[in-house]
């Protein structure tokens, strides 16, 4: 999915001042507003009976190396069946001209380490972890997507399994006394630190700037030991860990000479990036993207990373003027999650965002979103269960100013940096389904 910026933008304000202006003097009367609020003539009407039409939709794969967090994991999900992420970065240098100042026969160690932001899934779930040298090199001016594939050396540099603890403090080496906070360490193989300290001492300019260094060492591949065509897990195993790219906490040290040591670093400086998998096999998600009859119709999917969003129509929306012109005073689109259907209160998507779709398929920021979050909605209330958005502007654009409607997309916030997903009734469901209110009043 890609939503145009500047452009978008400037075509959308002027659709609402458009709208604006199309409301202001289509009302008029004689030189007056109408409906004559004085005069007692305004007949407000309530309508909740239009035809909605909801269908499953594989996203697009997202650029995913413009986030600071990165996802690393694997879980299979009791609904939306396998997913998993790994982790392209590059390494680059603290500074430039990089001088160990020390014979390689001091190195004593390399080690990976990256700092825990969060996790979804089984908190106790022991996970095995992989680290490859990268064959062929990462570009920083390239984009690169959630379905990108770099090719990497097929021994691993290095390899562990943890179970993750996000809570407990630890120190940097066993012989340190400086207590960090809780994050993953990865010990790689002493060939790949020494041959990092012998380019130093060899007298090449591999470890001069970042251009040599990254053609030299081009780069890490961090992935898990199952993937999501072989793995084994059962339902709820598992887990997907949340690293903060950008802390100072995620480098690769090289320690020497007993007591020191060179961070090299990783940030946004250098390219990260995510690579998501994921495998709907036997699950109802499988069932609706192949239009198999045996589907659950009363639900409809979102979920991040990568994996499904929900497409809207409204087929006989055009309807709501079939008997003379109407001003549009209020359009609220209602969504429920379906009750039972998230692990827990935390694994709830905070929010969703509701956008249109033009004629090449491509996703546009609704008007109604323009006049911000309070206006437009789409958080998620706890009371009701549900997410609601005003889309007045929107309504009235599909009625009087769009000869096609292409619908509009569901979709998850947070799509790159979190594991999330919700589960939504459809227009199908015996209670609480897709619910689109409309108060207008006739001209």
């Amino acid at each position: 999915m890609k939503v145009t910026s500047n452009l978008l933008l400037r075509k959308a304000f002027f659709l609402s001042v458009a709208f604006f202006l199309t409301f202001l003097f289509s009302c008029k009367k004689n030189g007056e507003l109408s409906p004559d609020f004085d005069n007692g003539n305004l007949s407000v009407n309530f309508t909740d009976t239009f035809s909605i039409k909801t269908s499953l939709v594989q996203e697009d794969s997202l650029r995913t190396d413009l986030s600071t967090s990165h996802i690393l994991g694997i879980y299979r999900d009791p609904i939306f069946g396998l997913v998993s992420s790994s982790i392209y970065s590059q390494v680059i240098l603290t500074g430039v001209n990089v001088d160990f100042n020390a014979p390689v026969s001091s190195f004593d160690s390399i080690v990976l380490t990256l700092d825990y932001l969060g996790l979804y899934g089984d908190t106790l779930w022991p996970m095995t972890v992989n680290v490859f040298e990268l064959s062929d090199a990462l570009d920083k001016g390239t984009d690169n997507y959630s379905n990108t594939y770099v090719a990497h050396n097929s021994t691993p540099l290095g390899s562990t399994t943890f179970t993750p603890n996000l809570s407990d403090s630890i120190t940097t080496i066993p012989s340190d006394t400086i207590v960090q906070k809780a994050h993953l360490r990865i010990r790689l193989d002493d060939t790949f630190g020494q041959n990092i300290m012998a380019a130093d001492a060899s007298g090449t300019n591999d470890l001069s700037n970042n251009n040599s260094f990254t053609s030299f060492m081009k780069g890490l591949y961090i992935t898990t030991n199952d993937s999501v065509s072989t793995s084994s897990l059962n339902t709820n195993e598992g887990s997907l860990i949340y690293f903060d790219m950008n802390s100072p906490l995620t480098t690769l040290t090289v320690y020497y000479q007993d007591s020191l040591s060179y961070n090299f670093t990783i940030n946004a400086e250098g390219e990260i990036f995510s690579r998501f998998d994921f495998n709907y096999t036997g699950t109802d998600i499988e069932k609706h993207l192949t239009n198999d009859i045996s589907r659950d119709q009363t639900v409809t999917y979102v979920a991040t990373m990568g994996r499904v969003k929900t497409k809207i129509k409204l087929p006989t929306i055009k309807d709501l003027n079939k008997n003379g012109a109407v001003t549009i005073n209020k359009a609220e689109l209602t969504f429920t999650v379906k009750s039972g259907s998230d692990l827990s209160p935390d694994d709830l998507l905070e929010s969703l965002t509701l956008i249109g779709i033009n004629a090449t398929g491509e996703g546009v920021f609704l008007p109604d979103a323009l006049e911000g979050l309070d206006h437009y909605g789409g958080t998620y209330d706890e009371t009701t269960n549900s997410f609601t958005y005003n889309i007045t502007r929107h309504i009235h654009q599909l009625v009087y100013n769009t000869p096609i409607d292409y619908g509009m997309y569901l979709i998850a916030n947070g799509a790159t940096t979190i594991a999330n997903r919700a589960v939504i009734n459809s227009e199908n469901s015996p209670t609480f389904e897709i619910k689109l209110e409309i108060t207008y009043s006739k001209i």
